[in-house]
């Protein structure tokens, strides 16, 4: 048998190193230097909404942070699941992420077929902030209070019609929740995002609204839309004369969180630094501060807390929303 020379030693000990720099750790030395360019963070919804109008400053209080621009992209409809479905999709390098809100934890109790699975999809990592929604009227509706509305619409089933982005969205069940819980029926009028159903109110062609605050808070302040009470459990600190629904309906509370997530298998490495960035930026006073002047009650949790929560959520909602008669498709 023909004998094969042994290699010198420094070509042997030479071969293994070029072997790991051309495999295991070229990928931890990128991961090291994340960001090295700028990210796209997708919204799921149109421009103008409240998920829109965080995300946007998310994007860049988490831009200071990175040392990169994060990049808003709005990919609207379907309730969120196209923009989903999107960033499900893309490469989990940490440049594709997802700006939205708790709505996603139940994305598999309203839609047959959404796309994407929000547990096996993403990475949920990290919470920013929550905020009730407001219940808003058209100036020409008769009602000037809660108690005076409740006893309006159930007076009239069906008369007044109230405005969504779309139909299973937060908006959408905080409505039906209010109709399950006060005995009446208003009648569900989707549209395709946050805009075009604050305008549908200020026209006229709708009489009733359960909107995020930032969408509306300016059209209450010119006087354009009459906000009669908020659906958290109780008082928001920025709206302190404004009653919670819970108070004439015990129990009622339905509230938006607005959370960031990353496509599944997005590196660990590469998620503690989005977690660290987002809670450093969370904890800038000043940030804060521009929060609650928009309507936000900052409210930060972690990649671990968040997803805990968003479980919670999901077992809240999933039974009420078949006894409910609600769908999203």
């Amino acid at each position: 048998m023909r004998q094969v020379a042994p290699l010198p030693l420094a070509r042997r000990a030479l071969r293994p190193l070029a072997a790991s720099l051309a495999a295991g750790p070229s990928a931890p030395r990128a991961q090291g230097n994340y960001p090295e360019h700028s990210i796209r963070m997708v919204v799921p919804y149109t421009p103008g909404g409240g998920t829109d109008n965080l995300g946007r400053l998310v994007a860049r209080a988490l831009g200071e942070q990175l040392g990169q621009a994060v990049v808003v992209e709005n990919r609207g409809g379907a309730g969120g699941n196209i923009g989903s479905q999107n960033v499900a999709q893309s490469a989990a390098d940490g440049y594709n992420l997802l700006f939205t809100g708790n709505g996603i934890a139940i994305s598999n109790v309203l839609f047959r077929n959404p796309g994407f699975d929000w547990r096996a999809d993403f990475t949920h990592i990290a919470r920013f902030a929550s905020t009730p929604m407001l219940l808003v009227v058209n100036p020409a509706m008769p009602a000037r209070n809660l108690q005076e509305f409740i006893a309006l619409v159930r007076a009239n089933p069906g008369k007044y019609n109230h405005g969504t982005p779309g139909a299973g969205t937060s908006q959408h069940l905080a409505a039906a929740l209010f109709d399950d819980m006060a005995g009446t029926q208003i009648t569900h009028v989707p549209y395709r995002g946050t805009a075009p159903s604050v305008t549908a109110l200020v026209a006229g062609e709708v009489e009733v609204m359960f909107a995020s605050v930032s969408a509306v808070e300016q059209l209450i302040r010119e006087g354009k839309i009459r906000a009669l009470a908020n659906t958290a459990a109780h008082r928001a600190r920025a709206w302190p004369d404004l009653p919670a629904i819970s108070e004439a309906l015990p129990g009622y509370a339905a509230e938006l969180w607005y959370t960031m997530a990353a496509p599944a298998r997005t590196p660990a490495p590469i998620v503690a630094r989005l977690e660290e960035a987002a809670r450093k930026a969370m904890d800038d006073r000043a940030f804060q501060t521009m929060l609650m002047e928009r309507g936000f009650d900052p409210e930060f949790l972690g990649s671990a807390a968040l997803t805990q929560a968003l479980e919670e959520d999901n077992r809240r909602w999933a039974p009420l929303i078949p006894r409910l008669g609600i769908t999203a498709d």
